[in-house]
Formats: C-alpha cells, sequence, structure tokens
C-alpha cells in the first residue's frame, strides 16, 4: 500500500529549514505543461458585506494532462444576494510567469507580489476590478509544504499572505464599487491529478479576535489508504504561534446529505490541538450558515450538461463537487483545561471539494 504524507526533506526541495518561505516560492513553480497544475489564489471578507474570491491558475486541476491552458475565475457574493461570477480561459501565448517572484501574467490581467505586497488586476467587456494587498500575518508553510503520494506524487502549497489588508476597486456593467477588509492569499502546485490523489478535504481560514487560523484534513484516496493529511497554523498577532499538525485532531458532525448531488456535508468542523507539554488545548470550530458556491467539476470541463457531458459521466464515474461555505468560526484556549481565552467571528469561510465517493 502507498502512503501519503507530509515531507520533511527540507533539501530535497532546495528549501531553507524553516516554516517561513523565500519570495521565490510564490514564483512559477511548475513548467505549466502536460502532468502539473498550479494556481495563486485569493479571498477577502470586505467591510460592505461582501465576499471575493480570485484565482489565476496555469490550467483547471482536474485538466492536469492538458497542457497549458490559463484560467482566470472570479467570485464576489454581494450582501443583497447578488454575485458576480467570471470564469474565462485564456490562449497559451496570453499567459506568463516569473519563478522570482509572483508575477503572474494571463492577457492584460496579473497577480503580482513579493510576500508583503501584492496587487491584482483584471478587465474584460463588462468587468475592470483591481486589488491592492498588504499582509499582516507572516507568511508561512507546513514544514516543506509538499504532501508526498507514493514515491513521485506531490500536491504542493505556500501560503502567501495567512491575513492581510485589501483594498478592492471594481466597476460591473457601469457600476462602481470600492471596498477594503480583510485577505488571505497562498499558492498551489503539483504533478498528479488530484483525482488519483485525493477522496477530499475540508479547508479553512478564519480572523478571530487577536488570531487568524488555517485549518485543513484531507483524506488521501483509496490508493493512498484513505490516509488523513492535517495542516494547521494558528497565529496570533501577526506571528505563528503553533504549526505542528501532529499534535492536531480532526472533527466532524455527521454528514447531512445534499441530495442533488449525493454528497454528505457536515455542519460542524472542529481542529484540537493538545500540546501535552505545555498544557496548551486550542480549540477552533466552524459553523456552517451558508452555502455560497457549488460546483460541478465534471460540468467545468464539459461546458454543459449535454450528451458528452453523460457519457463522461458514465464512462469515468466520477462525480466530484466543490463547496464553498461561510458561518461562524470560533476559537477556545485552554491551558491545564482551564479557558482563558474565547472569541468568535462570522468572517469565516471554508471549503469542501469531493474528488471521490463520499
Amino acid at each position: 500500500m502507498k502512503h501519503a504524507k507530509l515531507s520533511t526533506d527540507f533539501k530535497k526541495y532546495g528549501l531553507k529549514e524553516s516554516n517561513i518561505p523565500e519570495v521565490w516560492e510564490d514564483g512559477f513553480r511548475t513548467t505549466g505543461e502536460k502532468g502539473t497544475f498550479e494556481w495563486w489564489y485569493f479571498d477577502a471578507h470586505l467591510k460592505d458585506g461582501s465576499t471575493a474570491v480570485i484565482v489565476f491558475y496555469t490550467k483547471q486541476y482536474n485538466k492536469i494532462k492538458e497542457p497549458l491552458l490559463p484560467l482566470i475565475t472570479i467570485n464576489i457574493d454581494k450582501p443583497d444576494g447578488s454575485s458576480i461570477v467570471k470564469r474565462i480561459e485564456y490562449n497559451k501565448d496570453e499567459f506568463s510567469a516569473s519563478k522570482e517572484s509572483c508575477n503572474v501574467q494571463i492577457g492584460k490581467n496579473y497577480f503580482r507580489g513579493n510576500l508583503s505586497e501584492y496587487e491584482i488586476y483584471f478587465e474584460d467587456e463588462d468587468l475592470k476590478l483591481s486589488a491592492k494587498i498588504k499582509r499582516t500575518t507572516e507568511s508561512w508553510r507546513p514544514k516543506t509544504g509538499y504532501n508526498e503520494f507514493g514515491d513521485k506524487n506531490y500536491f504542493a502549497w505556500v501560503v502567501a499572505v495567512p491575513q492581510g489588508h485589501a483594498e478592492l476597486t471594481y466597476t460591473y456593467k457601469g457600476d462602481t464599487a470600492k471596498t477594503e477588509g480583510s485577505c488571505y492569499h497562498d499558492h498551489n502546485w503539483g504533478n498528479a491529478s488530484m483525482v488519483d490523489l485525493m477522496n477530499h478535504w475540508y479547508w479553512s481560514r478564519s480572523e478571530i479576535g487577536p488570531y487568524s487560523v488555517i485549518a485543513s484534513e484531507s483524506i488521501s484516496a483509496d490508493d493512498f489508504n484513505n490516509e488523513s493529511l492535517i495542516v494547521y497554523n494558528l497565529s496570533k498577532d501577526g506571528k505563528t504561534i503553533v504549526d505542528n499538525e501532529e499534535l492536531v485532531k480532526a472533527y466532524r458532525t455527521y454528514g447531512k446529505m445534499d441530495s442533488k448531488h449525493n454528497k454528505d456535508i457536515s455542519d460542524d468542523v472542529s481542529f484540537i490541538y493538545r500540546n501535552p507539554e505545555t498544557g496548551y488545548r486550542y480549540e477552533y470550530n466552524l459553523f456552517r450558515k451558508k452555502t455560497i458556491e457549488t460546483e460541478d467539476l465534471l460540468l467545468s470541463v464539459i461546458g454543459s450538461k449535454n450528451i458528452k457531458y453523460k457519457l463522461a459521466q458514465m464512462i469515468t464515474g466520477f462525480d466530484g463537487i466543490y463547496y464553498r461555505f461561510t458561518g461562524i468560526a470560533e476559537l477556545k484556549v485552554y491551558k491545564n483545561d482551564e479557558l482563558l481565552e474565547s472569541y468568535s467571528s462570522d468572517k469565516a469561510i471554508w471549503e469542501l471539494m469531493y474528488l471521490g465517493k463520499a
């Protein structure tokens, strides 16, 4: 049986033995060609009550066998229930990226930065958007950042901005909005289809009182023994204070079935960090209030529910679904079982990615 693990071999990947990345690590880490995928992700909770998610891809992660096929996705969800949604593919020759730092160009659009500050720009026929980002919590990666599956395959990430401040300005169909708020940016890449590596994962990030939290649990595919891979970072006042995933257990409430997509979703997810040497325990809980995005992954590849879509379902059996949620996040801090601090926030965002069967 092959195994999945978080690598600690810093020399293998040419990294300094630290949990703080260097500027080049947010640069272009693959070739963009067949057998690779890569993306740069940004999300923000804004003072006007809206949320924004912007992603620049070398290609969609379920098109790993395809050559370079640049893609930009944008989701802006407003408090009145309306949304701005963009999903645009570009030609190969419209993509360029630097290996020295984050400097990704797709058409006239760009995602640029140096771990401390970033700029994002997007423009099409009815949306013009710009974002300016300043990091407020130190950059981080879990050990090497490489989750290894067997001897050759990996899925990697760097969290360039665990927490930051964003200024967002956009004009959509003639109406202009300018707002600001808290934000997050990370960068992922890999050399194998995640469908082959993962069954599913829950990923979250929250800002709660003086703390910011990044927590996820990935369950590997059957070929890798359905092993649990946990990533955990707890920062306070801009500095990482704990990030040893070996001291963390993930828990979920019994799943409720989404009958439309035949997937079970847990309303509550918890990550409990316990350090027997220091006596500290951090309880991080998520309570789902709203599903803000649901995406049929096969449909996103095919484009419409046509005969090709139905044939692909029959032949592959693939029924992957992506969910994005908002709700309440709660953090409780204990020492020797005495409650020291307790915070809650309604500015939590997390996701559930199903790549295998529920």
